[in-house]
């Protein structure tokens, strides 16, 4: 009781898809650190899975995130029963948090307002949680990059270079820090799991100047 009086149980939070991750994903960590400050924040990824749209399985997809943004590495959580933002939630009542801030893009900052409050106290497939003042909802600033169509443009060029064998073109969509290594891991990950076959050689294109 004394424990739970002296310190308010604040926990700041995000939900992605990030099939696969892109630099416009480091934008929202960066964000949700920084509203965060010195209170915990958590990363939950979706575990959503085909050949079109979510080329990278669960697992892979976490390893591949803590590498491209190691400074937020502890905060990626791996955790098979959240499977959506519900379950985030009530996962993260269980952990003894109360009040609760989400972080997310422009774009759905209303929708979620409105869906997650509307479970705030009531017991549903998700689980159970019941945040004081309910769910708070932030604004990265930008609209979601794991939104469809051009408003996630980065993910669906990304799997589009993939598709294409263009390594080039797809490792622009990633951080400068990423080691070359680590990104032919995610861009054959992203390959495999549309059922392409994995690329071992790496050509970069080359441009000659026209000759007489």
């Amino acid at each position: 009781k004394q424990y739970l009086v002296e310190e308010e149980r604040v926990v700041y939070f995000a939900f992605g898809r990030m099939n696969p991750p892109t630099i416009g994903h480091g934008k929202l960590m960066d964000k949700l650190a920084s509203v965060a400050g010195r209170k915990p924040y958590k990363l939950f990824l979706s575990q959503s899975n085909d050949k079109k749209d979510n080329p990278v399985q669960y697992q892979d997809k976490v390893k591949h995130v803590r590498k491209m943004f190691p400074k937020h590495a502890r905060s990626v959580m791996i955790n098979k029963k959240v499977k959506t933002p519900f379950d985030a939630l009530s996962a993260l009542y269980d952990e003894g948090f109360r009040k609760v801030v989400m972080v997310a893009g422009s774009d759905r900052v209303q929708a979620y307002d409105l869906r997650l409050n509307k479970y705030n106290g009531k017991k549903g497939a998700h689980g159970f949680y019941n945040f004081e003042n309910g769910v708070k909802i932030v604004s990265a600033g930008q609209r979601d990059p794991d939104a469809k169509g051009a408003e996630g443009a980065s993910g669906t060029k990304q799997r589009g270079y993939a598709a294409d064998n263009d390594f080039t073109g797809f490792s622009q969509g990633l951080p400068k820090t990423m080691s070359t290594g680590d990104a032919k891991r995610l861009f054959n990950d992203v390959r495999k799991g549309m059922g392409l076959k994995e690329q071992m050689v790496f050509k970069n294109h080359v441009q000659f100047e026209p000759v007489s």
